[in-house]
């Protein structure tokens, strides 16, 4: 490791000091603080190597397309407020209260995108990979000031909405600054820093797949780039790059299945069993694929179908045993397959209907259910 090389580390190991002791003693930071905290970062990583200049000019196209694509998935995503509808913004839409949501959030970005340039100038392995340890703890260690963290599902949520995400932004984004310098990092983060202070309505999707989208954007990216100026390269070099783009395009095409089917915005979706109320048709830790045609058309529902519907905002899967239609409305009783369950004590009705059974995978839904057994037991 060069001179450079162990400076930059030195330097990043503070910071995961820093930001480690931040989060296990719960110290919140706001953002002014910590654009203070990174400016300094950045002035010690002058001190310590200088700075050498970005070439922007040379990587231009590269800049206008990460633009263009992170401006066009953006378009995509709000796309689905079609489908799921859309939410007012939260944030005010006034010059001033605009000017209030962003200027924090450039004075955390730009120091924060300088900083990365600095850990990866170096083009040094351990360093790109510690520069994503410290800003993933930095984002950690700001988020925290959002959050009450009362239970173990809290902690899940901080996770999912919160950390992968920031996982899989900032191994991207080090990739880039690595390879085409500060600017390029600073368009991407800057376009999704202060899009949604400055756009009056939002998708209305729930958490899951804000997690999703999250995750999947940088990938998108990441693998945009590369197919369109890696091909460039020599094609022996290009096939030393076959590997993970196999990789990470699997990887993209999962997460889009699992957007699909999860996302609860399309005709299929699917929903983890949880109790051994239809057993053994349908055990505990397995995973049913829903129609849910059948919630807007009932009348195509037979005694013997599998059912899943809500009572009181809990879903359940139980078999239909009787249909009753009165004056187009149809009034229909339910029982688990169970041999020790009796008949349900309610009536289900068109509004409870999510849809009906179509498919069975069983075990692949146990990890859930161990996970959400051992955060029950925990909070």
């Amino acid at each position: 490791m060069k001179g450079n090389a162990k400076k930059i580390l030195f330097l990043e190991i503070i910071f995961i000091l820093f930001a480690s002791l931040c989060i296990i003693f719960g110290i919140k930071i706001n953002e002014y603080l910590l654009s203070l905290i990174l400016f300094a970062g950045f002035g010690a990583s002058i001190y310590l190597i200088g700075f050498k200049k970005d070439k922007i000019a040379k990587n231009k196209k590269i800049i206008i397309t990460v633009a263009v694509i992170t401006i066009a998935i953006l378009f995509l995503t709000y796309a689905i407020g079609f489908i799921g509808g859309f939410v007012r913004s939260p944030y005010t839409k006034n010059i001033f209260g605009m000017l209030m949501n962003i200027v924090p959030v450039v004075l955390i970005i730009v120091p924060m995108e300088l900083l990365r340039y600095q850990f990866c100038s170096e083009k040094n392995l351990i360093n790109i990979i510690l520069s994503v340890v410290v800003l993933v703890l930095i984002d950690i260690m700001y988020s925290m000031s959002f959050y009450d963290f009362i239970d173990n599902f809290v902690l899940l949520e901080f996770v999912c909405l919160i950390v992968i995400p920031s996982i899989s932004k900032n191994i991207v984004m080090s990739i880039y600054s690595k390879n085409y310098g500060y600017a390029v990092t600073l368009v991407y983060t800057l376009i999704l820093g202060i899009y949604e202070y400055i756009v009056p309505i939002t998708p209305n999707y729930d958490e899951y797949l804000t997690s999703i989208m999250n995750i999947l954007m940088p990938l998108f990216n990441m693998q945009f780039i590369n197919f369109y100026f890696r091909k460039r390269e020599r094609k022996d070099s290009r096939d030393k790059h076959i590997g993970s783009k196999i990789f990470i395009t699997l990887c993209v095409l999962f997460l889009i299945f699992l957007v699909c089917i999860y996302s609860n915005l399309f005709r299929y979706w699917v929903a983890t069993i949880a109790s051994g109320s239809m057993s053994p048709t349908i055990e505990v830790g397995d995973i049913v694929v829903i129609d849910k045609w059948y919630a807007d058309n009932p009348s195509e529902l037979v005694v013997g179908d599998v059912l899943v519907f809500k009572v009181k905002n809990t879903l359940y899967t139980h078999r239909i045993i009787s249909i009753l239609e009165k004056n187009n409305n149809y009034y229909i009783r339910t029982k688990g397959d169970y041999k020790d369950n009796a008949e349900d004590s309610w009536v289900v009705v068109k509004d409870d209907i999510v849809g009906r059974v179509e498919y069975k995978i069983k075990y692949l839904g146990l990890p859930s259910v161990w996970l959400h057994n051992l955060l029950s037991k925990g909070a």
